[in-house]
């Protein structure tokens, strides 16, 4: 343990430092600049990853605190909390540091266009896709880790219920995301309705009880469910569309146009 805690620090930086000097903008994954991509999503992840193994390593076996578990899980908060600033910080220098290069690159290039491709469709892909992962991995969790809950039918299927209205919510806050462009809402029913096949494969396998010790997985499987009726139904109505508009911030869709049109 001690020799892994040594080792993936020194050869993090060493690979970071070694790679430095190979942003050209030749080569890139999804529109990042592939060293950039690389700080962003391997080093920054691993780094991060080994910081809060080493603090419960020190924590745990080196230093002879005897601190509870609420106090680890407040020293292990406070740790992610700086973490995800100085990760929020890594993640604009990345994004800027791509533009410079391209600017370097081609001084007539349009940077707006980029950028506008990040914030429309690039950010909102990951943030849902994540965000839904996330909620299936809380799920699965809940399945093998039921809750100590004892509770009547009527709150279960109260339970039961906030997750229905939770899945409308969803879909409303992805199809207000929708660019309009570059099949965006049809990835999102696909990604909708994936997860909630995932629900439904985990039912047969686990069989959980219709009860409250395993709310959480029905309260996601009821979002998942309700976001795909909402997929295939909200769309065809006019009255849902108004309320959407209604939803909808000042000059929304005034945006400029990412993909070129098939001919």
């Amino acid at each position: 343990m001690k020799a892994i805690l040594f080792l993936v620090p020194v050869i993090a930086s060493i690979f970071a430092i070694l790679i430095y000097r190979f942003q050209d903008g030749k080569r890139q994954i999804f529109s990042l600049d592939l060293v950039q991509f690389v700080y962003l999503f391997i080093v920054s992840p691993t780094m991060f990853v080994w910081a809060k193994s080493l603090i419960f390593y020190m924590l745990k076996s080196e230093i002879d605190l005897k601190l509870n578990i609420t106090e680890l899980f407040v020293i292990d908060t406070l740790f992610t909390l700086l973490s995800f600033f100085i990760f929020i910080a890594v993640t604009i220098h990345s994004l800027t540091k791509t533009f410079k290069i391209k600017r370097y690159r081609d001084p007539k290039f349009d940077l707006y266009h980029l950028s506008e491709y990040f914030h429309l469709w690039w950010s909102h892909i990951v943030i849902w896709s994540g965000a839904m992962a996330m909620a299936t991995f809380i799920s699965m969790i809940n399945l093998f880790i039921p809750l100590d809950f004892e509770s009547s039918k009527s709150v279960f299927y109260s339970v039961f219920t906030l997750g229905l209205f939770l899945g409308i919510i969803a879909f409303l806050s992805v199809w207000m995301s929708d660019p309009e462009q570059g099949n965006f809402m049809r990835l999102m029913k696909i990604l909708f309705g994936f997860f909630f096949l995932i629900h439904v494969a985990l039912y047969f396998l686990v069989d959980p009880s219709f009860s409250v010790n395993f709310g959480l997985y029905w309260v996601i499987s009821g979002l998942f469910f309700s976001a795909v009726v909402c997929s295939a139904t909200f769309e065809r109505y006019e009255k849902t569309h108004k309320f959407r508009d209604l939803m909808l911030h000042v000059n929304w869709g005034d945006n400029i146009k990412l993909f070129k049109s098939k001919k």
